[in-house]
């Protein structure tokens, strides 16, 4: 048995519900118990950034749809007793702990080897090969063997690297304006993403012909759409929006499914994200069609369509870009 399969099995550093999910800020285990798995010297040795790697691991391992960087430190924060040295920052670095900087250049390689994906928008998850990886592989040391050289490498060019690191605002802005765009959304009142979602979907050529009342909020069909204004042109798309504080499952999307004619199209909403095996039950399904639009493609087909967005949807979600300079070798 590897290690990796052991530590799926006993408690980790954050309190786990029975449902899988993970409780911030319960730290089941003491700083003592932390420190005392590790001799932390000024210098973050191997052991540490093994250490550290391993519990982000752990961690992304109960959140199949990944977690925002921002809420990957957080965890970490209550999670693991960091030292003064560590929370400090590099000198060509103001801005950034020394820990996160491990974090972010020590993924890079699980990134390069498939195991581990970084959306542009900031949120890590494990891919499955990640997660067959760790069955294959029996000890952590091993299998964050190419993370610890390559922080070592990097950190022989520190300077260099920290300097260019730090002077890229790209990320830092990328994953600040998603979490405000997430928490945004989490707010919004149905009427309103209701309207959000309809203007996009006119922006896309559909009709809406029909719309759920407003008192309705939790309706497995929000909306009826058709290519023609008189919907008589199939197919008929079929429009639910999930709650943002849902997390599409498998279930749930074939609930819907069975609302659906067979020469319908399913238009799923999931702003809460969606468990692994959902989409990939959609794109298998051949009658009736359905596609799941999660926060992140939403967002990405309202840039695209930003010019031809309706003034109620702008007003209602109203996106301005910001140019920043993007380095060839963004790191994290």
């Amino acid at each position: 048995m590897s290690e990796f399969t052991i530590f799926r099995r006993r408690i980790t550093p954050l309190q786990i519900y029975e449902s899988g999910k993970i409780e911030s800020g319960k730290q089941i285990q003491s700083a003592a118990v932390y420190n005392s798995m590790t001799d932390i010297s000024p210098e973050f040795s191997d052991q540490r950034i093994n250490q550290i790697l391993k519990t982000v691991f752990e961690l992304l391992w109960f959140e199949p749809q990944g977690l925002y960087v921002s809420e990957i430190v957080k965890y970490l924060k209550d999670a693991i007793f960091f030292t003064e040295y560590e929370t400090e920052c590099y000198p060509f670095a103001p801005y950034i702990p020394r820990y996160e900087v491990i974090i972010r250049i020590g993924t890079i390689p699980l990134v390069k080897a498939g195991w581990l994906e970084k959306t542009k928008n900031g949120r890590w998850f494990i891919t499955n090969a990640g997660r067959k990886a760790c069955h294959r592989i029996n000890n952590s040391k091993e299998f964050f063997e190419m993370s610890i050289q390559v922080f070592q490498e990097w950190k022989t060019q520190e300077n260099n690297r920290l300097a260019q690191f730090d002077s890229d605002p790209f990320n830092n802005a990328a994953e600040f304006s998603w979490a405000q765009i997430k928490q945004y959304f989490e707010v919004l009142d149905i009427k309103d993403i209701r309207i959000i979602v309809s203007s996009l979907l006119k922006a896309l050529g559909c009709h809406i012909t029909w719309t759920v009342p407003y008192k309705e909020d939790d309706s497995l069909i929000d909306m009826i759409c058709s290519q023609d204004p008189l919907g008589i042109k199939p197919p008929r798309m079929v429009v639910h929006i999930a709650k943002c504080s849902n997390v599409a499952t498998l279930e749930d999307v074939e609930l819907f499914s069975k609302d659906l004619r067979p020469n319908d199209v399913g238009i799923y909403f999931s702003f809460g994200g969606v468990i692994n095996g959902s989409q990939e039950f959609v794109l298998e399904k051949k009658e009736p069609i359905i596609r799941i639009i999660d926060l992140e493609r939403f967002v990405d087909l309202w840039v695209e369509n930003l010019e031809k967005i309706d003034q109620a949807g702008y007003a209602k979600f109203p996106l301005r870009p910001i140019h920043f300079l993007a380095l060839p070798d963004r790191l994290g």
